[in-house]
């Protein structure tokens, strides 16, 4: 069992470049990848977003790609003096060649910073394809962890909360058995006090005792919670996206305790029934983490 809720990051460097690549993942029905990429390297986005759906099947996952100089290899000033140089270089023999005098200025000097400047410090996205498939790897890898590790916590709570239900089903069970004959001896001291002439074999009453023993009969109710609650844990171990099914199971719960609380006519009963309610409203909500 994973969760959809999760963090993963792993970086790479490239010259003097650190690039770093998040994943973050939330809650979502189904799954929505969004890869945030330099423009430069958009076409890298489309194999990324098919790359995380190889990882995850549930969640809203982001993946950004950032950018920064080497802490090491940063440097301080307006210009990195051997790149001018070699700049100036170039262009006092492209001068030369067109038979124009060359004189250095420092408005020349400001111009050549500001071009290196505005340049882009993005490496071509060939010469680092291979590297950020990898890095993405890495940290779809490691937020899958984190998934997993949510997951077994929510597995576990989940499980408790089953155990508690379980327990109160069974309460129910005990508590309910009986509730048909007591309707019938009600209805039929009702008759007395009335001072009718009764004959228990009359169509009429064995009608409406039976009606009721149907509309009470809770039977129906009990075996269909245990055999959710037992489809449940077998779902804990299943494979692959089970968070859908998760959900399924837990509707249908609280669908039968629901029904089980208008058919029920001992206040104690419908008590234990509410409580068991609330327990699979609270496993509603985890549910909703689920992938």
């Amino acid at each position: 069992m994973n969760s959809m809720t999760g963090y993963g990051m792993a970086s790479i460097t490239f010259d003097n470049l650190s690039i770093e690549i998040e994943v973050t993942s939330v809650n979502k029905r189904h799954l929505e990848t969004i890869v945030s990429a330099p423009k430069e390297w958009q076409r890298f986005e489309y194999d990324a977003n098919k790359q995380i759906k190889s990882f995850f099947q549930r969640g809203r996952i982001r993946a950004a790609i950032n950018l920064s100089k080497c802490a090491e290899n940063e440097v301080q000033g307006l210009f990195e003096e051997s790149i001018i140089e070699k700049d100036l270089e170039y262009l006092e023999g492209f001068l030369r060649q067109k038979k124009q005098d060359f004189k250095i200025t420092p408005d020349v000097l400001l111009r050549l910073a500001e071009l290196r400047k505005n340049q882009s410090k993005f490496p071509p996205l060939d010469k680092v394809y291979k590297d950020l498939e990898k890095a993405l790897t890495d940290a779809c890898k490691s937020m899958g962890k984190m998934r997993e590790i949510e997951g077994t916590a929510i597995k576990h709570d989940l499980t408790e909360r089953i155990n508690r239900v379980t327990d109160f089903i069974c309460e129910m069970e005990a508590q309910s058995k009986g509730m048909e004959q007591e309707h019938k001896d009600k209805l039929m001291e009702r008759l007395r006090k009335s001072n009718l002439s009764i004959d228990q074999d009359d169509d009429r009453i064995l009608k409406e005792v039976t009606l009721f023993a149907e509309k009470s009969d809770t039977s129906e109710e009990i075996t269909r919670l245990k055999s959710h609650l037992s489809q449940m844990l077998v779902t804990f171990e299943a494979n692959g996206s089970i968070g859908r099914k998760i959900e399924f199971i837990l509707q249908e719960i609280s669908r039968e305790l629901n029904t089980f609380c208008s058919k029920s006519t001992r206040t104690q009963c419908t008590n234990i029934a509410l409580n068991a309610r609330t327990e699979v409203e609270k496993m509603r909500e985890q549910s909703l983490n689920i992938e």
